[in-house]
């Protein structure tokens, strides 16, 4: 799909330079010429053994807009289950993510962490995290929220899971 798009933008660009006005037309452009030449050997004429080159070289700039357009995705049922624990100032949080619908997926999450402190008052701190796997195996995490000093860790609980297949091809084979 890649060398799709770079073979657009090369069409494109070659398209461009050939439209491109001869004239002083306001774009910037630049010719060289180089010449190289060896001196004749048995002193010229018919059979004499000489070479010359000429290499002239133009370059145009040239300004290409391309759109690529989206993948095709389909959103999927992702799953996620924590476990958790305080380790002083930080809330260690293992996770695992499983997708039954596609192999290839990625998304994203929030986990939220419930904290008191000293006051006995609550407080809840938000953590955004992503995930992508390129298979059917279940994506598991270990992360490391810091908390903060003097408080002891009430609840952990994830929030806003979002899943989507990375092949839509993929996702309609296993759905059949």
């Amino acid at each position: 799909m890649a060398s799709a798009g770079a073979l657009a933008v090369l069409v494109a660009a070659t398209a461009a330079a050939q439209d491109a006005p001869k004239g002083d037309g306001g774009a910037s452009s630049h010719v060289a010429t180089e010449k190289t030449g060896l001196g004749c050997a048995g002193g010229g004429g018919r059979l004499a053994k000489c070479t010359e080159s000429v290499r002239v070289t133009t370059e145009r700039e040239v300004s290409v807009s391309v759109r690529v357009p989206a993948l095709p995705t389909k959103a999927c049922q992702a799953t996620l289950t924590t476990a958790y624990e305080q380790r002083n100032t930080v809330a260690r949080v293992q996770g695992t993510i499983e997708t039954a619908d596609c192999a290839a997926c990625s998304g994203d999450y929030t986990i939220v962490v419930r904290v008191r402190d000293e006051s006995g008052e609550t407080q809840s701190l938000e953590f955004s995290g992503s995930w992508q796997r390129a298979d059917d195996k279940p994506v598991t995490f270990t992360t490391d929220y810091p908390i903060g000093e003097n408080v002891d860790l009430v609840a952990v609980r994830s929030t806003g899971l979002r899943c989507a297949c990375a092949d839509a091809s993929s996702a309609s084979a296993v759905e059949k």
